[in-house]
């Protein structure tokens, strides 16, 4: 894609962001998900970031895009 994609709908976890970014989302949007639990911004940055350090990454960027 030439422009920026912003992955947003149904991100409730770790799992659903990782989703989206390997997809092509440049950002994610976590929504309806903060009534349920306003703690589940932090969760899923944690997860991310945790997914990212397990799977050997030094940053997000490198998984943007990476299923096509």
């Amino acid at each position: 894609m030439k422009i920026p994609v912003i992955g947003l709908g149904g991100i409730s976890t770790a799992a659903d962001a990782i989703e989206f970014l390997m997809a092509g989302a440049t950002a994610i949007q976590i929504g309806t998900a903060n009534f349920v639990d306003p703690q589940v911004t932090m969760k899923v940055r944690d997860g991310i970031s945790d997914w990212l350090d397990a799977h050997g990454c030094n940053s997000v960027t490198e998984i943007i895009g990476c299923v096509d």
